[in-house]
């Protein structure tokens, strides 16, 4: 499922930034943040694409996107993410080689690497997942939100069921945080196609409770064995179902901000473009994000193109 592919069409401008005042301005968030973790460290690695040239030219553009709206950009990932970006000189401003940390960690955890990235901030900020293309600036109300997220995920809707099978998997976990089991949620997650905010302490707690979810040696048996078949989606449990639940024991849902409440309809109110399941596996659309990434920076596209056929990656 996808939505806003009909922006690949068009040619991306610089966006102006309304008059404001000077507070105003401060206030604004004017960093934006990408991570990625390759447990394998290997091209063979295709992180949920069809090839991993697919997930390189659509890095690059997700990447191209936010440098035209952020005054910074960082890149966090391991060393060998970090060399791979700075050799194909993606725009970013900044690097962090901070999941070299991740090395430990199971490759079905990969949304910890996320976590980790967001509690490496030290001022307010914006996570971009990164088949997420920005094509103009986020509205002032993400901008000076305490947190912010793409969307809400209501577990009652068809295409977010998978919560509710989660959920079973952590009622019978032997070690819960408490922080979660005592703001129990029960109509809808947040969508981390984007994340962050002003409050970056609430992410420290968020870390804090999913390392004592996914770490705990008593919860090996749950994941790995008696709900092995939804390993995988365990990834929405210990960052976007947590999330919700702090939200609430903070009593902050008022002062939360999406795009949209409905994921389908912020094109209605943004130019955004974010790539989801089998979207990123569709060749017709990989074409387009490729002839995309050419015209907005030819030379970008070009210096992909040249690593992949040097490395012989598809």
């Amino acid at each position: 499922m996808y939505w806003g592919c009909k922006h690949l069409r068009y040619v991306c401008g610089r966006c102006c930034w309304r008059s404001v005042n000077l507070k105003l301005q401060m206030a604004m968030i004017e960093k934006a943040v990408f991570s990625y973790i390759n447990a394998d460290e290997s091209f063979g690695n295709k992180c949920g694409f069809f090839k991993y040239s697919d997930f390189l030219y659509t890095t690059a553009l997700s990447v191209l996107c936010a440098s035209r709206l952020f005054k910074e950009v960082q890149i966090i990932s391991t060393s060998w993410g970090v060399d791979l970006f700075k050799g194909l000189k993606f725009p970013a401003t900044d690097y962090s080689n901070k999941l070299d940390e991740m090395s430990s960690v199971s490759k079905y955890f990969w949304a910890y690497g996320k976590i980790l990235a967001y509690c490496e901030q030290t001022t307010p900020f914006i996570h971009i997942d990164n088949d997420v293309f920005l094509w103009e600036k986020l509205p002032d109300r993400i901008l000076n939100a305490p947190l912010c997220f793409q969307s809400h995920e209501p577990f009652k809707e068809e295409g977010y069921k998978y919560y509710h099978f989660l959920k079973n998997a952590f009622d019978v976990a032997p070690v819960r945080p408490q922080a979660i089991v005592n703001n129990d949620v029960k109509d809808y997650a947040y969508n981390c196609g984007i994340c962050g905010g002003h409050n970056i302490k609430f992410f420290k707690e968020l870390l804090k409770c999913s390392s004592e979810y996914i770490f705990a040696p008593e919860n090996h048996d749950m994941f790995f064995k008696d709900f092995r078949d939804i390993i995988i989606h365990q990834n929405l449990m210990h960052e976007q179902y947590f999330i919700a639940s702090l939200v609430k024991k903070h009593r902050l849902r008022k002062k939360v901000q999406v795009l949209n409440k409905n994921a389908l309809k912020i094109v209605d109110d943004i130019k955004y473009t974010h790539l989801w399941g089998t979207t990123k596996r569709n060749r017709g659309m990989m074409g387009r994000v490729r002839m995309r990434l050419m015209e907005e920076d030819n030379k970008l596209f070009n210096r992909v193109n040249a690593f992949c056929q040097k490395n012989k990656i598809q």
